[in-house]
């Protein structure tokens, strides 16, 4: 498949890297530091040296045609890009990043029958302009808001699975994770790790988080995260604490006050009242 890929980050380098080693015509999209990183090497280069050729770009053009569009900057960043993808004369434009809005407004602009949604459950960090990833390991899955999809990714080498209510699972997502991007943040230039009281303040972001997305309608996804829902608060925060100790939070922290911030605002624009302490711990 002809590919062209919007955002070179980590999530962004490591899909490059396995559709184009499984063979398919990947074009990457960068900007800054990685763009140049890119144009020298020619190659998304792991850190353990391993290499895969992919064509780098400084801009998106909608004009080219391809099969597949993957969008996978930051939410705050893709505003700029709605009206290109929706002119785009990709097949498929695959979305793939955080969100709690949901899927309905980019499906209306990019259009019904070549939208869909994806995440990308995998560990992955940029170090020094290499990818150091691993997508599958114990729980990791790509989710998918279309069937026909699975296959392309499970061919490349990462796990894959349809998720009919994505809206569901992608809100469960940013419930799970936001406490956590707010843990990474709290230790961001401090050797100290999370106290009991910090992780006991995030516990309560995460019970409300939960509790949102079910009064949405929907189920908690994928299962662990309606596990961890129903497990006493205590073990949580232990959870949490023990997280603030782990390699973990160090890939975490590159998500970054922005993004925190934006997936929280829209949290708070659901449901106010709901959302207390999540106010509280807006970075």
């Amino acid at each position: 498949m002809k590919t062209i890929l919007i955002g070179a980050g980590r999530i962004g380098s490591v899909v490059a890297f396995c559709l184009s080693r499984a063979g398919h015509d990947v074009t990457v999209v960068a900007r800054g530091a990685r763009l140049n990183a890119l144009q020298c090497d020619g190659a998304i280069v792991t850190t353990s040296g391993e290499r895969t050729s992919v064509h780098v770009v400084p801009e998106f053009d909608p004009l080219i045609p391809c099969d597949l569009a993957i969008v996978t900057v930051p939410e705050h960043q893709v505003g700029p890009l709605l009206p290109l993808l929706s002119q785009c004369r990709a097949k498929t434009v695959l979305l793939m990043f955080n969100t709690f809005e949901g899927c309905a407004r980019y499906r209306s602009v990019i259009g019904p029958d070549r939208f869909a949604f994806g995440f990308p459950n995998m560990t992955a960090a940029l170090v020094e302009q290499r990818v150091r990833f691993r997508v599958d390991g114990p729980g990791m899955t790509t989710t998918l808001s279309r069937p026909d999809l699975v296959p392309l990714f499970r061919h490349a080498g990462m796990p894959a699975e349809y998720e009919r209510d994505m809206d569901g699972f992608l809100r469960s997502h940013v419930a799970l994770a936001v406490p956590l991007f707010i843990a990474a943040l709290l230790m961001w230039k401090r050797e100290s790790h999370l106290t009991w009281k910090e992780a006991r303040r995030l516990d309560e972001a995460w019970a409300e988080g939960f509790d949102l997305v079910r009064s949405l309608g929907h189920a908690l996804k994928p299962r662990i995260v309606a596990i961890l829902s129903r497990t006493p608060s205590l073990l949580r925060v232990l959870l949490l604490w023990a997280f603030s100790r782990s390699r973990l939070v160090k890939d975490t922290v590159e998500f970054g006050p922005v993004e925190t911030r934006s997936l929280i605002d829209a949290m708070l624009t659901v449901s106010p009242e709901r959302t207390r302490h999540l106010r509280a711990l807006r970075p």
